[in-house]
């Protein structure tokens, strides 16, 4: 899981309030049941020292109606500068949680949407394309672009001569013409957003124009699908299960790829670290790619931080030679958070597939005489 969308919140200076609830409201008196929790949870953050502004930012949000039905999680965060993050999670969290500390409680949100895939789904005719961005956990609005190529001569007829073939050729030169500006915007998409596949469905002949005058950053993302068409009249709950099979397949390779990644550089002592001692001291240089976490939601563990985000470990003379001369000691898991978050690494949670010591082990960027 790329924690990039959650570095703004995760290396923001605090005091940070962190919320975690069920949002359900599928009983009569739901809603007057979580305003009643969440003003206990508010009394109790004000006791703990929570920012007065961050509770009121909260208020703003907490008791609001989610829009969506079912079974739905809401995670809030928020500090004297008002709301940092609002996300609405696939189902409620294992249980409601409200802190306050210097640092971000960002576990309970990576573990809500830690299979989460970001994908970009492109519907394709002869005539453009519209694009969706979508999450496959995330409790979010999918956002849909039309590109149109602006180019309408796009039915190639039967028939011969050179007139034909002219005519044949500017149809070709049309699809062309459409197909770049698709994958022109493909290319944007792909470098903003950074979707983890792209997933191509629509006309054969369109999607062959637009491999054509992809770039290679979209090409290396792209994975056809069967089933999709602009038009009314396709079959939207196969075409619906075709998509999930596609993302599913992308989550399944990426954890795969990590756990494969780990157990061979462990095994040759090459760039890989275990232990709780041996990840911090990793994440400290910068060293790690992907953190693997046998993730333990009663875990009271503690690590030491200063304010620099990979200013961290596991006591608090550790810290001091660093440099920091009054460290503070937070939760291992929001400090291993904003580790990860500070050196632009990833997370993957694992259940089973490795044996870890502590339940913490990583990919190392690079491997030196201290790994």
């Amino acid at each position: 899981m790329k924690l990039d969308w959650l570095k703004d919140v995760a290396l923001a200076p605090g005091p940070h309030v962190s919320v975690y609830a069920d949002a359900t409201r599928d009983r009569e008196n739901g809603a007057h049941e979580f305003d009643v929790r969440w003003q206990d949870a508010r009394t109790v953050l004000l006791d703990q020292g929570a920012p007065e502004p961050a509770l009121q930012a909260l208020d703003g949000v907490a008791t609001e109606p989610t829009g969506v039905g079912g079974r739905v999680g809401r995670a809030m965060l928020a500090s004297a500068e008002g709301l940092e993050l609002h996300v609405l999670l696939p189902g409620p969290p294992l249980r409601e949680e409200s802190a306050s500390g210097p640092v971000a409680h960002l576990m309970p949100l990576v573990r809500s949407l830690a299979d989460d895939v970001r994908y970009a789904l492109v519907v394709l005719d002869r005539t453009g394309a519209d694009i969706t961005m979508a999450r496959s956990h995330a409790v979010e609005p999918a956002r849909t672009r039309t590109v149109e190529g602006g180019h309408d001569l796009i039915h190639k007829i039967p028939g011969g001569g050179w007139a034909h073939l002219r005519y044949q050729h500017a149809v070709q030169d049309s699809w062309d013409h459409n197909a770049a500006a698709v994958a022109e915007e493909l290319d944007r998409i792909v470098r903003t957003e950074r979707p983890e596949v792209v997933v191509l469905t629509g006309d054969t002949k369109a999607a062959a124009a637009l491999r054509g005058k992809a770039s290679p950053a979209v090409l290396d993302l792209l994975v056809d699908v069967q089933g999709g068409s602009r038009s009314p009249g396709a079959n939207e709950q196969a075409f619906a299960a075709a998509v999930e099979e596609a993302v599913d397949a992308v989550r399944a390779e990426r954890r795969k790829t990590v756990l494969d990644a780990f157990v061979q550089e462990r095994g040759r002592s090459g760039a890989a670290a275990e232990g709780l001692t041996a990840v911090v001291a990793a994440l400290r240089r910068s060293q790690v790619r992907t953190l693997l976490l046998r993730d333990d939601p009663s875990s009271t563990a503690t690590l030491w931080i200063g304010d620099d985000p990979l200013a961290i470990g596991t006591s608090a003379d550790e810290v001091r030679a660093l440099g920091v001369s009054d460290p503070f000691e937070v939760r291992a898991d929001a400090a291993i958070i904003r580790a990860l978050a500070g050196s632009d690494a990833d997370i993957e949670l694992v259940e089973d597939g490795v044996e870890l010591v502590d339940g913490i082990g990583a990919v190392l960027r690079y491997a030196d005489p201290s790994t």
